[in-house]
């Protein structure tokens, strides 16, 4: 068996690490991703997630816990998203006694983050996934590259039939408002649609706008859209640098992922 830590609030990590898995054709069934997303019931028909509150990951119950589950399952290959000794530190000394194959998934890291953590423990491979990583922070035997894979869908079933601006942005409530005040600066009279993981009070949203909750965007509705609205995380960022010519990134400050970094390094204005 394989597991896999995803750490982190929103989808952006249960989507990076689930594109992986299919991409180096890892079954499902053989997989067991633990994660503290509030999100992970997208993932629960076909995977085997377990879900722990974010405190979970700081206790003293995480190392047995972990511990636990890779002798009872046999795991064979430990899989890590993004952060090396976890985020809170709490893998390094676990993976550092782990036999088996060590692979991390990564993505840019600030600074703060190798500060606060300095026992880096090894991986077998580490699959760099956008410009930007500081190898020099790392430590492995194989260092793989890989394109971004998005995670377009299947036409969403809605037709929008006027004009519109498009914002992408899973949670939190105020960032979503933030980018919907600022598409609201730059329309005329477009209908502005908000595609979204988070619930939004009626009373935030003008009655001509439309939000749509917890659906995967679909080639049609980013390429007719006016002008598309994002952070910078990972996934969307990625996801939209195609679109550049029409889209207005505002990236938010995060407290490891460095979105204005990622910005400076791949967004066009041109």
């Amino acid at each position: 068996m394989i597991l896999i830590y995803a750490y982190g609030s929103g989808l952006g990590h249960l989507k990076r690490v689930t594109s992986f898995l299919k991409r180096q054709n890892y079954a499902s069934e053989n997989c067991i991703l633990l994660t503290n997303s509030v999100f992970s019931e997208f993932w629960k028909s076909g995977w085997n997630v377990v879900q722990k509150e974010d405190l979970f990951f700081s206790s003293a119950e995480f190392l047995p816990f972990v511990e636990n589950l890779i002798s009872e399952n046999n795991i064979h290959t430990f899989i890590v998203d993004v952060f090396p000794a976890g985020f809170y530190g709490e893998l390094s000394s676990l993976l550092s006694h782990f036999k088996g194959e060590k692979i991390l998934l990564s993505r840019i890291l600030s600074n703060s983050y190798f500060e606060k953590n300095r026992s880096i423990p090894d991986f077998n491979e580490i699959f760099i996934m956008e410009k930007g990583v500081d190898l020099s922070q790392l430590r492995s035997g194989k260092i793989l590259y890989l394109d971004y894979q998005g995670n377009i869908s299947e036409e969403i079933s809605v037709t929008i039939e006027t004009s519109y601006f498009l914002i992408i942005h899973s949670q939190p409530l105020s960032e979503v408002l933030h980018l919907y005040r600022l598409a609201k600066m730059y329309r005329t009279h477009q209908k502005v649609v908000i595609l979204t993981a988070t619930a939004i009070p009626q009373e935030n949203i003008s009655s001509e706008d439309l939000v749509l909750f917890q659906q995967k965007p679909s080639p049609s509705l980013l390429s007719n859209a006016e002008k598309i609205f994002s952070g910078a995380g990972f996934n969307t960022f990625h996801m939209l640098v195609p679109s550049h010519k029409k889209w207005i990134c505002n990236p938010f400050p995060r407290t490891f992922d460095d979105q204005f970094l990622r910005k400076a390094i791949y967004y066009k204005t041109d």
